[in-house]
C-alpha cells in the first residue's frame, strides 16, 4: 500500500509553505519528478529507486498528481526566446543568447514557481532521462532562419539536439557534422528531425572529437549525404563550449 500523501490545495497537490513538514523521501520524490535534483543527487536517488518499492510509490504518486496540473492547459509551442526571458527575470540580468539545458539550474525562489514553469512549459520532459551536458553548441545561420541548439553529455555518450527555428526545403534534410580539432574531414552525426527534439547515443570515437571540436549543419538530400561528406550548403557552425559557463547564478 502506498504511503499516505500530504493534503492538497486547489491547483497544487501539496501546500508549498508546508514543504518542510514533508518526510524527506516524499520531498525528494517530488523534486525528482520535477527534475530539480542536480545530476549527482539524481543518480543517487535513481540507485535507491531501483531497490526501494516505497520510493517507487512516492514517485508514481507525484507523477500522477503533478501531471494532472496540465489537464486543462491547451497545448502550445513556446517561442524560442522564452527560456532567455525566464532566465532574465529570475536572475535579474540580461539573458544569455544560449539555451539553458537543465531547468534544475535555475535558482528559483520556491518549488511553487518551478512547478508552474516545469508543467506548463516543459511537462513533456518529466519522464525523460536526466540530461547533464558538459559541452554545448549553438547553430544559427547568417540570415537567422535556422537555429539549432545541441549538447553532449558524457554520461552515456548522449547527444541532444533542439531545433528552435527553420526547416529544410521539401525533399531535403538537415545533417549534423562534428569536426575534431585538427581533423581533416567532418564526421556525420546523422540526419536530424527539424520538428522535434532528439537525443541519441554516439560512439566513443565521435565523442572524442567533440571536446575542442566544431559542430556544423548542412542542407542535404533526403536521407542524408550520399557521399559521407557534406554535399549541400553549410548553414551554420559553432565551436563546442563548456555548458557550465551558462549555469544560472
Amino acid at each position: 500500500m502506498a504511503a499516505s500523501q500530504p493534503d492538497g490545495v486547489e491547483g497544487v497537490p501539496f501546500a508549498m509553505s508546508d514543504q518542510q513538514d514533508m518526510p524527506e523521501d516524499e520531498a525528494l520524490a517530488a523534486e525528482y519528478v520535477l527534475r530539480l535534483l542536480n545530476a549527482n543527487d539524481a543518480r543517487s536517488f535513481e540507485a535507491r529507486l531501483r531497490v526501494e518499492p516505497e520510493l517507487q510509490e512516492h514517485v508514481a504518486f507525484w507523477e500522477t498528481e503533478l501531471a494532472a496540473l496540465t489537464d486543462d492547459v491547451a497545448e502550445t509551442t513556446p517561442p524560442p526566446t522564452l527560456r532567455n526571458r525566464l532566465l532574465a527575470q529570475v536572475s535579474d540580468r540580461t539573458a544569455e543568447p544560449k539555451t539553458i539545458w537543465s531547468w534544475g539550474w535555475l535558482a528559483l525562489p520556491s518549488l511553487a514557481i518551478v512547478a508552474v514553469v516545469a508543467f506548463l512549459i516543459v511537462s513533456s520532459i518529466l519522464r525523460g532521462p536526466v540530461f547533464d551536458p558538459t559541452l554545448h553548441a549553438t547553430l544559427i545561420s547568417a540570415d537567422g532562419t535556422v537555429h539549432i541548439e545541441a549538447g553532449y553529455a558524457p554520461d552515456g555518450n548522449l547527444f541532444k539536439v533542439i531545433p528552435e527555428e527553420g526547416a529544410p526545403p521539401a525533399g531535403r534534410d538537415f545533417e549534423l557534422w562534428v569536426i575534431g580539432a585538427g581533423a581533416a574531414a567532418p564526421v556525420s552525426l546523422g540526419v536530424i528531425p527539424a520538428d522535434r527534439e532528439s537525443t541519441f547515443e554516439i560512439t566513443p570515437e565521435i565523442a572524442a572529437l567533440i571536446n575542442g571540436g566544431t559542430l556544423a549543419v548542412s542542407d542535404e538530400p533526403e536521407g542524408g549525404s550520399p557521399t559521407g561528406a557534406p554535399t549541400g550548403a553549410i548553414l551554420a557552425t559553432d565551436e563546442f563550449f563548456d555548458a557550465d559557463l551558462f549555469q544560472a547564478g
